[in-house]
């Protein structure tokens, strides 16, 4: 299917490596020109390489999001770098604390919502004007599953993310009939480096001996509470993106798209 993005030029905030890679490469496989983003030099220049090795052309930029003076600097070199950006897709933020909820610092919080949410308005800000002023444009917050179903672990993370939606659903209103769109793509468990390493952790607290695809079904199932019972690729993941940010979507705004295999499928 041609999503209708040939020549359209994107920002994938977070994309040196994961979920945001994988955007990436799949929106340069569609004739996107992307601007790669990330902290390390070796792994955005790789991902920008995969892309330009298939054909496609790609720049790279790289900052902190959880500096601010940071991303205005990444706002402007990608604008120099591509010229113009019709495609945001802010995919950056983890959740990295193994605090309880009492034990999580307040510092803590500032900085993830820095990290996870305000990174993203100050991208928006910086770039979508000039996508109303041009009458078409794209923006994608990429959130978490795990905003509808956190625990008191790390209560942090999933509060910042969630912040996400309320930012799609606001700025869409403001945004109305000028040709750009804002939606949500939800995350659930996908099979990462990061996941894979934190799935054979809690494996084997739990005591469980199986391994591979076998495991991979059990602690999704049984610990994760995953119906499909297995977790998503990222190739999963970047489709729905491609999708939500082409020609064939563009009668959908302010929506959430849930790719969690039906972990937060209960929530209305």
């Amino acid at each position: 299917m041609d999503l209708g993005l040939r020549g359209k030029r994107a920002l994938v905030a977070g994309s040196s490596s994961g979920i945001g890679a994988g955007i990436a490469r799949m929106l340069g496989a569609e004739h996107v020109e992307v601007v790669v983003h990330g902290r390390s030099m070796e792994h955005a220049a790789a991902v920008a390489r995969e892309i330009e090795n298939a054909g496609g052309k790609a720049w790279t930029v790289l900052g902190r999001l959880d500096q601010p003076a940071e991303v205005d600097r990444i706002a402007q070199q990608a604008l120099a770098a591509a010229g113009r950006i019709d495609i945001l897709i802010n995919c950056a933020g983890a959740g990295k604390s193994t605090h309880s909820w009492f034990e999580t610092p307040l510092e803590r919080w500032h900085e993830q919502y820095q990290f996870s949410t305000l990174y993203a308005v100050q991208l928006i800000r910086a770039l979508v004007p000039a996508m109303r002023d041009r009458r078409w444009g794209r923006v994608l917050n990429v959130s978490t599953g795990a905003s509808f179903k956190p625990s008191a672990f790390g209560p942090d993370y999933p509060a910042a993310k969630l912040a996400l939606h309320s930012v799609a659903v606001s700025l869409m209103t403001e945004l109305a009939d000028s040709g750009v769109t804002v939606n949500t793509l939800t995350s659930g468990v996908v099979l990462t480096p990061n996941t894979l390493s934190v799935m054979q952790s809690r494996a084997a607290r739990a005591g469980f001996t199986e391994t591979g695809e076998a495991l991979e079904k059990r602690v999704t199932k049984d610990l994760w509470q995953v119906p499909l019972g297995r977790a998503g690729r990222v190739e999963e993941l970047a489709a729905a993106a491609c999708f939500l940010v082409s020609e064939h979507a563009s009668y959908i705004t302010g929506a959430a798209l849930r790719v969690d295999g039906g972990a937060s499928g209960f929530v209305v």
